[in-house]
């Protein structure tokens, strides 16, 4: 195996890994006791972040590689352009969407949604197997492409910060997720911030935590 292709197998076990926390989540009798009660997101209860998760931080992937990319679209060459792509670009309405999107699918309850994410996991693993290192997907509501494993940090990244938000919504340890996931979040999260706020202020926010605000990179 190249040293090309161990880097893509790498990134695919990493998301699948985490997409294997997500259906734990998902399934946790704590989170369906308590899904309709708000979440720590705004407008939004704890079975409308556990859809979200589910829907972005796994099946969507499976979703996308059913289209094949048609030519003459922007592309995306990282996980940093594309958050950084897509919060300057995003409107209060696709904001909307997002919640609304999750909404519906929490609506089918936890137990649906659990079978559901499970299913779709399982057929999604055999398939990234199977793909080529310089698969491009389109990605963004269609708007773009990016490289599938590229992409997968997207994903990654989706997984870690949701995971997050609903074990503090149900008031629980965040779910065990893999150092490398998490470091591969730092990375893109400082990537981001770097980019959006420069170097003086990234400074400032990882090492003098009296000066205010405090800097989201998002």
């Amino acid at each position: 195996m190249t040293a090309m292709q161990q880097s893509h197998q790498s990134v695919r076990s990493l998301f699948l890994e985490g997409a294997q926390v997500v259906c734990e989540a998902v399934a946790d009798d704590a989170v369906a006791g308590r899904w309709t009660e708000r979440s720590v997101l705004e407008d939004q209860t704890i079975g409308s972040v556990a859809a979200h998760v589910a829907r972005g931080g796994v099946w969507v992937v499976d979703d996308y590689l059913d289209i094949e990319p048609p030519g003459g679209l922007p592309h995306i060459d990282s996980a940093v352009q594309y958050f950084i792509r897509f919060v300057e670009s995003s409107t209060a309405d696709q904001h909307r969407d997002i919640r609304d999107r999750g909404a519906q699918i929490a609506a089918d309850g936890p137990a649906g949604l659990a079978v559901m994410v499970r299913s779709r996991l399982e057929s999604l693993a055999t398939r990234l197997a199977d793909e080529a290192p310089d698969r491009v997907v389109l990605v963004a509501q269609g708007t773009v492409t990016m490289g599938l494993d590229e992409y997968l940090e997207t994903r990654i990244v989706e997984q870690v910060v949701h995971l997050d938000d609903l074990a503090r919504s149900i008031g629980r340890d965040p779910w065990p997720v893999p150092p490398a996931a998490q470091d591969l979040v730092i990375q893109v999260g400082c990537g981001i911030g770097l980019q959006r706020h420069g170097a003086t202020q990234m400074m400032r926010c990882l090492f003098r935590s009296q000066l205010d605000p405090v800097l989201p990179v998002l």
